[in-house]
């Protein structure tokens, strides 16, 4: 009896202990977590986390007694939230119920995928989230995926709350597991740079204890909806701007993820020169004019070990552990052959009138965005077309898609007076002042006729038509039927001799006056 007592006794005592341990654990814990006003929260019973999982990535948080000051490994400014199943403000949700903004998705197998794009230069590779359930990625190796683009979380639609996707952990262990070649993509509803900033500490944070060969991505393509209403393209610009910085900073490879019609006509792209683009275009060809670096072709594509659709992409570089590429690419320029634009050169320093959309080309079918400028800016016009000025800004040059939006300084020109009476060589354009470059210049086209030419400098010349003056950007368009110079010369000439010859001829006048005054001395 007394043996049963003691045991009985030393299990009890034991029990007390465990919990005494377990709850000085959690109270550590809490303490250092409230004593920075930081919360962890995981849902476990709104998630498929297990105990073991939950209790895992709170070990990967390292030294958390220090978390949230200077210098510590994870910065928990914000809380880590595990996504509830189906959640109601998963962005993601409202684009694949607008799926046609990317153009219309094909059926695309696996099988047929690998050979088509599992190249030397290309890799074939897939993007998931909590939209494909659980994933048996020992399957989706074999099938021939060589890389995944997983998503680790998303900004909510309205609340703004960040919180994990509740299958990038199982995602990301299970496609490191099986050697395929990780990226990881965060969906941004950021209003402001300092949310697009939030959103990269929290994205890096969370991928830090895993081994990232592809790039971090930020996903944008919720524009002027939900809480983004109202914010501008070029603040959402910036706030990718933003994120890409801080990825870059922290020694990954930054991207930005979006469709080819927000890339071409909401971004200011041109400011996205120096980063890589995931470009989502549902077409058997890009029609993208612009460069890009991973290509989303469809959202209906069928592979082993996942259930239901799944995105297909194409990449378009290589990574440093993947030695099956023989050649290295860094992205595809889809520009095409665009049709040259003549610019008519100048260089007139004034100032704008309006506010004005610059571009890096001139080009309104392109990607080229750079951004606008304020009216009354100074800036110097170096070229005029039909449609677009050049202008230089701080070195810079850009386009402007208005040719009415500048004051007009007229520098004069200085001729050489002429006078001429030609006949046409070829068809001419008559202006009313001698500058090509103005609008509503052009008066009449012209050819076998003749004229008078007035005066003339090594770009212009100045006639006389119908006793009108008009100008012509040209000096070689005329045959000289008489140079009425010469008779000026000639009659110059004539008249400087009269002069002379009258200056040798005595006046008369005098001549008496002093012949007079002779014969009074000589009386």
């Amino acid at each position: 009896m007394k043996k049963h007592l003691n045991k009985t006794n030393i299990i009890t005592c034991l029990f007390l202990v465990l919990l005494l341990i377990l709850s000085f654990t959690s109270q550590k814990i809490s303490n250092s977590l409230k004593q920075n006003n930081n919360v962890i929260v995981i849902p476990k019973e709104k998630s498929h986390m297990t105990d073991e999982e939950v209790w895992n990535f709170l070990a990967s948080l390292d030294d958390i007694n220090n978390i949230g000051q200077e210098g510590t490994a994870f910065d928990m400014t914000t809380p880590i939230v595990v996504q509830q199943e189906n959640d109601k403000e998963d962005p993601e949700k409202i684009i694949k119920q607008n799926e046609e903004k990317k153009g219309v998705a094909k059926k695309s197998e696996a099988k047929t995928a690998v050979k088509k794009y599992e190249t030397n230069e290309t890799s074939f590779g897939i993007d998931v989230s909590t939209w494909q359930k659980k994933i048996d990625w020992k399957k989706v190796k074999q099938s021939g995926v060589t890389f995944a683009m997983i998503r680790a979380g998303f900004r909510k639609l309205d609340s703004g709350t960040i919180v994990m996707d509740n299958r990038f952990l199982d995602n990301i262990k299970g496609a490191i597991a099986n050697n395929i070649n990780v990226g990881v993509y965060f969906f941004s509803m950021a209003r402001d740079s300092s949310e697009a900033l939030e959103e990269a500490k929290w994205l890096v944070n969370v991928v830090k204890d895993y081994d990232i060969t592809y790039p971090l991505a930020i996903d944008i393509e919720v524009f002027n909806q939900n809480r983004l209403t109202g914010i501008s393209y070029s603040t959402m610009t910036d706030n990718a701007l933003v994120f890409c910085e801080y990825v870059k900073k922290m020694g990954y490879t930054p991207m930005i993820y979006s469709y080819a019609n927000a890339f071409t006509k909401f971004f200011n792209t041109a400011k996205f020169s120096n980063q890589r683009i995931w470009l989502a275009q549902y077409n058997d060809t890009v029609t993208y004019r612009g460069k890009y670096h991973m290509w989303q072709y469809t959202s209906d594509g069928s592979v082993p070990g996942i259930n239901g659709r799944v995105d297909m992409n194409v990449a378009y570089f290589s990574v440093t552990n993947d030695v099956t590429k023989s050649t290295s690419v860094n992205g595809i320029n889809n520009a095409g052959n665009l049709p040259q634009i003549e610019f008519i050169n100048m260089n007139m320093p004034t100032n704008l009138t309006k506010t004005v959309m610059l571009r890096s080309s001139p080009y309104t079918n392109l990607p080229n965005k750079a951004g606008t400028m304020d009216s009354t800016t100074n800036i110097i016009v170096t070229g005029m077309s039909d449609d677009f000025i050049r202008i230089k800004y701080n070195s810079d040059t850009f386009y402007i898609n208005d040719t009415e939006c500048f004051i007009i300084n007229k520098e004069e020109v200085q001729f050489k007076e002429q006078s001429l009476l030609v006949k046409l060589s070829k068809e001419v354009t008559l202006l009313r002042e001698p500058y090509d470059y103005l609008k509503n210049n052009i008066v009449k086209q012209l050819k076998d006729e003749e004229i008078t030419i007035t005066g003339t400098n090594p770009s212009y010349v100045r006639i006389e038509y119908e006793k009108e003056t008009y100008y012509i950007k040209d000096t070689d368009f005329y045959t000289i039927l008489k140079d009425n110079n010469e008779d000026q010369v000639e009659e110059k000439e004539e008249t400087q001799e009269n002069k002379v010859e009258n200056e040798k001829i005595p006046n008369q006048e005098t001549t008496l006056l002093e012949d007079t005054s002779n014969s009074k001395e000589l009386n």
